[in-house]
C-alpha cells in the first residue's frame, strides 16, 4: 500500500503525521532528455531516470532534485491540501 492510498490528497496534517507522512502527495519530476517521469515514494527513495541525468529523492517529506544539465527537467510535484494554489484573489 502506498502512502497516497493510506492518506488521500485531502487528508489532514494530523492524519498524515499519524502515519509519518509529510506534506508532499506526489514527489515527481520529468527528465526532458529521456522523457522518464520518476517518483520518490518514501523519505529515502532515491530514484533516477534511465539516462542518468535526473534523480528525485525525499518521498513525502522533501523534494530533492539532482541533475547533470541545468533546465533539463520539469518539476511535477503535488502537495497535500494546496487548494490555495487554485484560489485567485
Amino acid at each position: 500500500m502506498t502512502y497516497q492510498e493510506l492518506c488521500p490528497i485531502d487528508a489532514s496534517q494530523e492524519e498524515r503525521r499519524y502515519f509519518y507522512i509529510g506534506n508532499i502527495f506526489e514527489n515527481k519530476a520529468k527528465c526532458l532528455k529521456c522523457g522518464d517521469v520518476i517518483i520518490s515514494k518514501n523519505v529515502h527513495d532515491y530514484s533516477q531516470c534511465k539516462c542518468g541525468n535526473l534523480a528525485v529523492d525525499g518521498g513525502s517529506w522533501y523534494a530533492k532534485r539532482t541533475y547533470h544539465e541545468e533546465n533539463s527537467y520539469e518539476d511535477m510535484i503535488v502537495y497535500y491540501n494546496r487548494i490555495d494554489l487554485f484560489i485567485k484573489e
